[in-house]
């Protein structure tokens, strides 16, 4: 029997969970507003923060680091890799560190795993990173020869959400087409063919808007913001990124809280998070044409999957492509698990990042 901790760093929360093999003898997921992390300029100053929140915790639960065999974290911003499990190293932890491939608190899991791991003597992994790229060379043009369109978005939740509407149908993941929405404080869009996927909105700087970011914006009106010399390059990055979103025109990243304004009749709120849908929607048609319209399923899942309001006003503006299935919540933390124990096993060998 081996013992996992699993660490899950998103934009808004901080997620844990013990497993004995397969099975979680906890979880646990800390949620963080809009006022909890408006403090924090970048992500790295978050890291005091998140590795705190990791630590009591683990002493809440009365965890005991020498009885853990493995530490699984969710991946990070870094240099395109393959899909599957990688060791976490010191380079991985310095180009997450850096920022010059993405800039999430994600990437504070990896470096934050490989510190506690270190402690106890134990391997250390990512599975299924967000820098997991599939993408067909097409996918990857611009508009510009000096931008590439990059892989980055919630590839570890759409693989876990796409095989369990795989097992649903009775079919095989490898033998479908599908479009998965992870819908959360990130919101990002993927076309899956055949196993792979090909094609995805980035989390961070493309696609729908969500609770707190931007998403794609037009270009033009972006560049005469950066000119306009109100904001700095930080206050920038915060505006489209943590600022951004649902938290920019209404003032909060909770969508619950959003939720109960409208069912009170507030219609500026009801039309900000009809925009949302509306957007996300939208995107999937895009990845419906990148499919060539050949669509099994329709995938929405993710925190924000728990809002029926928000799925329902999306499935009526897509359902003429195929079915739609919605998974609340997400299989992040279980295909952590189960990615480590392949890894325990000997089922799945793990790669070098260099």
């Amino acid at each position: 029997m081996y013992t996992i901790l699993a660490i899950n760093i998103g934009s808004t929360s901080t997620k844990l969970g013990l497993f004995r093999n397969e099975n979680p003898l906890f979880l646990k997921t800390v949620h963080h507003n809009s006022s909890e992390l408006v403090s924090f300029r970048t992500f790295i100053e978050q890291s005091t923060f998140r590795r705190e929140i990791i630590e009591e915790v683990l002493r809440q639960k009365e965890v005991k680091l020498e009885d853990i065999d493995l530490i699984v974290s969710r991946g990070g911003g870094t240099k395109p890799i393959d899909t599957g499990i990688y060791r976490i190293n010191q380079l991985m932890c310095d180009d997450l560190l850096s920022g010059k491939f993405e800039r999430h608190p994600a990437n504070l899991g990896p470096v934050i795993s490989l510190s506690l791991s270190r402690k106890i003597d134990v391997p250390a992994i990512i599975v299924d990173s967000p820098s997991s790229d599939e993408f067909e060379p097409i996918a990857r043009i611009s508009g510009i020869p000096e931008i590439n369109r990059r892989s980055g978005f919630h590839v570890l939740s759409q693989k876990a959400a796409a095989e369990k509407a795989a097992r649903d149908l009775g079919k095989c993941y490898g033998d479908i087409n599908l479009i998965v929405g992870h819908l959360g404080g990130g919101i990002s869009i993927g076309a899956h063919k055949k196993g792979k996927i090909i094609d995805a909105s980035h989390g961070i700087e493309e696609g729908p808007f969500t609770p707190e970011r931007s998403g794609g914006l037009p270009v033009l009106s972006v560049v005469e913001l950066c000119f306009s010399g109100d904001y700095n390059k930080d206050q920038l990055l915060r505006k489209l990124v943590g600022g951004g979103g649902l938290t920019a025109y209404l003032g909060t990243n909770d969508a619950m809280e959003i939720e109960k304004k409208i069912s009170r009749g507030d219609k500026n709120c009801e039309g900000i998070y009809r925009a949302m849908a509306y957007q996300i929607s939208k995107e999937i048609g895009a990845m419906s044409a990148v499919l060539k319209g050949v669509v099994d399923v329709i995938v929405l899942t993710g925190g924000l999957s728990h809002s029926r309001l928000l799925t329902e006003w999306v499935r009526e503006m897509v359902d003429f492509i195929a079915p739609v299935k919605v998974f609340p919540g997400e299989d992040e933390m279980q295909a952590l698990a189960d990615g480590g124990l392949r890894f325990l096993r000997g089922e799945e060998g793990a790669k070098e990042y260099d």
